[in-house]
């Protein structure tokens, strides 16, 4: 055969469509082309003569090439070099668009940068990142800049998306693994009956418009009249019902925190109700992909089936028993070695290997795998190991390779394309009517019914998932997977805004009266307390300080601990939340470490049980404790905090300082941005707010504790005294309250000026000595001292030789009234949040064993120059709009 015939093979290599037989046949010469190997692939329409060549054998590949190409039944022909994978670079004369790993690397980068400018323009809208990614795809397919003349021949060549395609479905098999970790069958089990009608009501309408749709598709189609063709594409219906049924979880975890309902009922049931959907998403997906093999007779049909029940199965009765053994050593302290990780990371592409063996898919295969693997650290580790390559690089593929196959051009036959649309947002609607039915016979608002109806219509990767494993499949066209795509983006585009419309802002309840410790006309009414907590070691120290404070039945103390926990775009966050449950409900620590639980989840539990045991030992039920969660970025977090402290009516927020307490008495950082934290919320308190610097605070409730409470005057000293006025009932306190008294000097136009501040100091200090003198007989051993000093240095002195008689805590305000001691102190502060004097003890320099509460009045940020009634709570039932937090959705 003539060699000049190759230019002629070349030139219709664009023409090519992708097949599942490749023949490679070799050139023994042709000059310079002699490694050159020509990929025939073949059309879809020729299965019965692709059977025949099959089973012939090739005794001459150039003989047979020829009589292929001569034929008028043939394939098309693409021809590259296999092994022009690198370059020897640019200053050869090779182009890197030629070569495929640099052809691949172009891509990768190209998608992955068209994305992420996508997600920062449509940041501002609040829109979902999976729309950035879908319209990513659009942007760089034929529907976009593929209609540039060679766009997709430079950027996207035929030959290339073989190996584009393989890598975004191994980035998308890992993905789904990891959705299998976040997803625990015994959260979805736990999620109560409410949660099961919810997602019965989202998905059955859904599914039954969709398989209804399909089966009028098909009815209407008089190319499928014949009853074998009918029943070839049973697949259909199902396919367009799952599709119509699925909820995103991760997309819609991802919406829920964004916008503060993870700690409300539409949150909590909107997160379980998704979990059921997804996992009845992924079964009709199974389902569907089995009845697709119909077409090659029913017994691959139901060994497609038995061979997906297999895989569940051997996953828990073999695999998760394994890794609830590894989970187990790994709470015990044991470390999870890399040959391990990686033991399980070849689990899941042997997974999705059998399961693609099997006839399902290789995701499935990887979603069932994950499913077995113990949220616990185990599966944090895994999921952190692999989520941010696969979900930062590899996933954005999926959605271009999507992109790739929707063309708006194919949009042919106008009736079928508006039937979708219709049934589509039929879809939509019917989520959201079921919803408001299930909440209205559940006692629920309307328009919470309406929100979750909306939250519940988020699409993500489930969806897309689907229309494309029914497209490869051949169970859609390439119409009906462009409609249903631009539906989905469509739809989640929409759910937003109209949330916005629907979830109206909660009033704050900003009319309470008492945002103080300091209450002078009723010293004993109940006292209710925020204890914000990050992590369980964050609990004795906060437990020690609410018990210092005396609770009883004639004083009470109302404790609500508000567990912080970071959304760092993780959804397994957010499968813990359950905050109406009362904690005596939850299952004992140990159930939940050995039942494969998430690692926050745990502490969840352990910090809910240690404010039960707490309330529980205190005699006569001087404490009431309730434990619930914010889910949350730390840079919108303290909207969080400012929203439970005014739904609760607290007087106070207890905060932990950023740096925990080593062995060796230093301190170490706990989280950067808690510090940024601490300063929000004290900005933007509806109440007065104390940081906990604890330096090993915590020990048995009850017994003896060492207070120092020092007094410089101003707003913020006085709630210290009010403060220590309620830990002077507590027999157990041994109590000093130090007064400094600047010597010397004359009085200036500032200090004239705030000549109400020094009466109110002197008021608020004999209160305290009257209301002790009245609990001596059953009160704490109360010392009171003045000390004058002339400058800062007298001021430590005086400090360190109150710390050096044993202190246990330190209490001071965050700002002091004698600023002329602390003028120079806060230009070497590295707390601004703590004040000078709470920087100060809490240095290295300052080497102290004793904690440290540094006290923010509400009224010194909220109310600047009000009246003496108004500093002591009489008045606090207004907040200037300045500082008033964010309004919260319910």
């Amino acid at each position: 055969m003539p060699t000049g015939s190759e230019d002629a093979w070349t030139k219709n290599s664009n023409a090519c469509i992708p097949s599942s037989i490749i023949l490679f046949l070799w050139f023994p010469g042709s000059g310079s082309s002699s490694d050159q190997r020509v990929i025939a692939v073949e059309d879809r329409q020729d299965r019965a003569n692709r059977r025949r060549m099959a089973s012939t054998a090739v005794s001459d590949p150039l003989e047979e090439l020829w009589n292929h190409v001569m034929s008028t039944d043939r394939s098309h022909l693409m021809c590259f070099y296999p092994s022009k994978i690198t370059m020897s670079g640019i200053w050869t004369g090779d182009n890197p668009l030629d070569f495929s790993l640099p052809l691949l690397l172009f891509q990768v980068l190209l998608i992955t940068t068209t994305t992420r400018a996508l997600a920062l323009l449509l940041s501002p809208l609040r829109l979902p990142r999976y729309i950035a990614e879908i319209l990513a795809g659009f942007l760089l397919g034929p529907s976009g800049l593929g209609r540039l003349p060679h766009f997709s021949d430079v950027a996207f060549p035929t030959r290339s998306l073989f190996v584009l395609d393989s890598m975004s479905l191994i980035g998308l098999t890992f993905y789904t693994f990891t959705i299998g970790v976040e997803i625990e069958l015994g959260t979805i089990l736990r999620a109560g009956l409410r949660s099961f009608w919810f997602a019965a009501a989202s998905a059955l309408p859904p599914f039954l418009v969709g398989a209804g749709t399909g089966y009028l598709a098909l009815s209407t189609d008089n190319t499928r009249r014949s009853k074998d063709q009918i029943l070839n594409s049973l697949s259909f219906p199902v396919f367009l019902g799952a599709t119509f049924c699925s909820t995103a979880f991760s997309v819609l975890a991802r919406n829920i925190a964004e916008l503060k309902l993870a700690g409300t009922d539409v949150g909590q049931l909107s997160i379980s109700a998704s979990l059921i959907n997804d996992t009845f998403a992924w079964a009709a997906l199974t389902v569907a992909t089995a009845l697709a093999h119909v077409r090659y007779g029913l017994f691959p049909c139901v060994w497609t089936l038995v061979s997906g029940v297999l895989i569940f199965a051997g996953s828990y009765l073999v695999v998760r028993p394994m890794l609830l053994r590894l989970a187990r050593r790994a709470t015990e302290g044991q470390v999870v070695t890399e040959t391990q990780e990686c033991s399980v990371l070849i689990g899941v592409m042997v997974a999705a290997l059998v399961a693609d063996a099997g006839g399902t898919h290789a995701i499935f295969g990887a979603f069932v795998f994950g499913l077995a693997v113990p949220n616990g650290p185990v599966g944090v580790a895994l999921v952190e190991k692999v989520e941010d390559l696969v979900v930062g690089t590899l996933l954005p593929l999926f959605f271009a390779m999507s992109g790739l196959r929707t063309d708006f051009a194919m949009i042919k036959n106008a009736h079928s394309a508006v039937l979708l649309m219709a049934a589509a947002l039929s879809a939509a609607a019917l989520k959201v009517a079921a919803a408001v039915g299930v909440a209205a016979a559940s006692g629920m608002p309307l328009h919470d019914g309406t929100s979750i109806g909306l939250l519940l219509n988020t699409k993500g990767i489930i969806e897309l998932v689907i229309l494309n494993i029914g497209r490869n499949k051949g169970i859609m066209s390439d119409q009906s997977f462009t409609v249903l795509v631009f539906m989905s983006a469509l739809i989640t585009a929409t759910v937003t805004p109209l949330l916005a419309m629907v979830v109206k802002p909660a009033r704050r309840l900003v009319f309470y009266k008492r945002r103080t410790v300091a209450w002078p006309h009723q010293p004993d009414a109940e006292l209710r307390v925020l204890a914000c907590v990050h992590a369980p070691r964050d609990v004795p120290g906060m437990v020690t300080l609410i018990d210092a404070t005396s609770p009883s039945a004639h004083a009470p103390v109302s404790v609500h601990a508000l567990h912080l926990i970071e959304f760092a775009g993780r959804a397994s966050a957010l499968l813990l939340i359950n905050a109406s449950a009362p904690a005596s409900s939850f299952s004992s620590p140990d159930a939940s470490a050995h039942g494969g639980r998430s690692q926050v989840e745990m502490q969840y539990k352990h910090i809910a049980h240690a404010f039960m045991a707490y309330e529980e030992n205190v005699p006569e039920g001087g404490v009431s404790a309730r434990t619930f969660a914010a889910v949350s970025p730390y840079a919108s977090m303290h909207d969080d905090v400012a929203a439970a402290a005014e739904n609760q009516n607290s007087a106070l927020i207890l905060l932990p300082f950023h740096k925990h307490r080593l062995v060796d008495g230093g301190m170490e950082v706990f989280h950067t941005a808690v510090q940024a934290l601490n300063a929000r919320v004290q900005r933007f308190a509806p109440c007065t707010v104390g940081i906990l610097v604890d330096r090993g605070l915590g020990g048995v409730p009850g017994t003896g504790y060492r207070v120092a409470a020092l007094f410089f005057g101003g707003r913020d000293d006085r709630e210290v005294v009010a403060l220590a006025a309620r830990m002077a009932r507590n027999p157990g306190i041994d109590l000093t309250v130090l007064r400094f008294v600047q010597k010397g000097g004359s009085f200036t136009a500032s200090e004239f000026d705030s000549l109400k501040e020094r009466k109110a100091d002197d008021g608020c200090l004999r209160e305290f000595l009257d209301r002790t003198k009245m609990n001596a007989s059953g009160g704490a051993a109360v010392e009171y001292k003045e000390r004058g000093v002339f400058n800062a240095s007298e001021m430590v002195a005086q400090i360190r030789e109150l710390e050096a008689a044993g202190k246990d805590l330190l209490v001071v305000g965050k700002v002091p009234g004698l600023s002329a001691l602390t003028a120079g102190m806060a230009e070497w502060s590295e707390c601004p949040e703590l004040g000078p004097i709470g920087d100060l003890l809490a240095s290295r320099d300052f080497q102290t064993s004793a904690s440290v509460l540094v006290i923010q009045s509400y009224e010194r940020a909220g109310m600047v120059g009000t009246t003496m009634s108004a500093e002591l709570g009489l008045a606090g039932d207004v907040m200037p709009a300045a500082a008033r937090p964010p309004r919260r959705a319910r």
